[in-house]
């Protein structure tokens, strides 16, 4: 998942010695920021010589953009004029980021700033970094918003497919398809369960068996190949098939109560697609599908979707559970996980197979997209995902044990948690992206609500 940036280097000394006999601009720091952008993961696409005048500048930028960049880095080497760089910046089509060292040779300091004064004055998003290439933060600041850019770029190419339509009530699921094509770049295709529905239907017999035998290789104990297993594998393999051939990035899927009442549940198929790359949601809610594709562009790792289930707050403690569907990568030991009927006949009457575990321990970072009158924000929660003691206890306490569960302990102050949550579900992945969440906010012009 890593992202490439242009390296533009900007100042008007180039040629010119202080009064100290001493070069203006220190080229030895300029090719150590250029490496320093490489050994932390950066793509660098390097723009050659030392730029001040419009027109070159103008010519560097496409250049960038020619080589699919995900953002540009604007070098301030010495003292630049703004108003040679500003027009080029104003017509750029991804986000742009200054990068000036504290040095005092050369003057960059105000150049720098006086760049991002200009960028504001004409409402350039931008972000400004002040640090040597050794400083630990300020390398982070750089990649975090490089890779938040990177997100905002794909999301402008991604088609979500949305079957059916949301279902249970649940409101914050349902979206304005402009306003999301207007605010994220995403493309909404509609498709009927029908469809879905019949696809699986059509699927030869051999396939399914062929594709129940390659799961009990890979994970032992299964139930037996009748009705309710036949027809989640049929699913499975549907959703696969229609992903592929519609080239959709993510789908988002009305389990109930057409599809689980009448056919099977989506969990097995919705278990088994994200460790394959394929992110989806249930309840054909698509703000959910959103936030987990947004976790996937920044980790490139699967997302769990789970309901927020119980909130400790004694403990500073979130419990996490689905009703049946998650990523079985994200299992503490895959050796116990287990595949079995979901049984919810209120909530799927035709039933389907689901998977069962505990999420491993680790670093995580919870996401959700939702709208406050009509606008956009993003709720931001950090935490580490941990196994309890008493985790049998834990795992009964809602009634069904057999269902993922996911225990973190919160990294931000837990009513603040709560105030912040704004639905039965929160996209999760394991690792820390806050710093290019919030970034990707500012991209995107959507409000960050953070726990801290």
């Amino acid at each position: 998942m890593n992202a490439k940036v242009g390296f533009i280097v900007c100042g008007v000394h180039s040629e010119v010695k202080d009064v100290l006999g001493r070069p203006m601009i220190d080229v030895k720091l300029v090719e150590d920021s250029l490496n320093s952008l490489r050994n932390a993961g950066l793509d660098v696409y390097r723009v050659y010589g030392v730029l001040s005048k419009s027109l070159e500048i103008e010519k560097a930028v496409e250049e960038c953009e020619k080589q699919g960049v995900d953002c540009v880095v604007f070098y301030v080497a010495t003292w630049l004029w703004a108003s040679e760089i500003w027009k080029a910046v104003y017509y750029l089509s991804i986000p742009t980021l200054i990068w000036c060292t504290p040095t005092s040779i050369g003057w960059a300091t105000g150049g720098a700033l006086v760049l991002h004064g200009a960028l504001d004055e004409v409402g350039v998003k931008h972000k400004i970094v002040y640090g040597y290439p050794d400083d630990g933060e300020a390398l982070k600041s750089i990649v975090s918003f490089a890779r938040a850019a990177k997100a905002a770029n794909r999301l402008k190419k991604t088609t979500l497919g949305l079957i059916g339509g949301y279902s249970m009530g649940a409101v914050t699921g349902a979206v304005d398809m402009a306003q999301v094509l207007s605010k994220f770049g995403v493309k909404i295709e509609h498709v009927d369960q029908y469809e879905l529905v019949n696809s699986a239907k059509a699927i030869p017999k051999e396939e399914v068996e062929e594709t129940y035998r390659e799961l009990r290789r890979k994970y032992g104990r299964l139930p037996e190949l009748d009705e309710v297993m036949e027809r989640s594998i049929r699913l499975y393999i549907a959703l696969k098939k229609l992903v592929s051939e519609r080239k959709y990035d993510a789908v988002a899927v009305k389990c109930f109560p057409e599809l689980g009442d009448n056919y099977a549940t989506a969990c097995l198929a919705q278990s088994l697609l994200p460790d394959e790359g394929i992110v989806t949601s249930c309840i054909g809610d698509v703000n959910t599908a959103l936030s987990a594709y947004i976790l996937y562009l920044l980790s490139g790792k699967p997302t769990f979707n789970p309901d927020v289930q119980q909130i400790r707050k004694w403990e500073n403690v979130v419990k996490l559970a689905s009703d049946g569907a998650a990523p079985i990568s994200l299992a503490e030991d895959v050796e116990r996980m287990t595949l079995k009927r979901r049984g919810l006949p209120t909530e799927g009457a035709a039933d389907g197979i689901c998977v069962g575990f505990v999420c491993k321990p680790g670093p995580v970072t919870m996401l959700r997209l939702c709208r406050i009158k009509g606008e956009y924000c993003m709720h931001i929660a950090t935490g580490e995902a941990f196994i309890p003691k008493d985790v049998d206890v834990a795992l009964e306490e809602c009634g069904f044990p057999h269902w993922p569960h996911a225990f973190i302990k919160l990294s931000g102050d837990v009513e603040k948690f709560i105030q912040n949550q704004r639905s039965e579900y929160i996209s999760m992945c394991y690792g820390d992206y806050e710093r290019e969440l919030i970034d990707l906010c500012y991209i995107l012009d959507i409000k960050p609500l953070l726990d801290k």
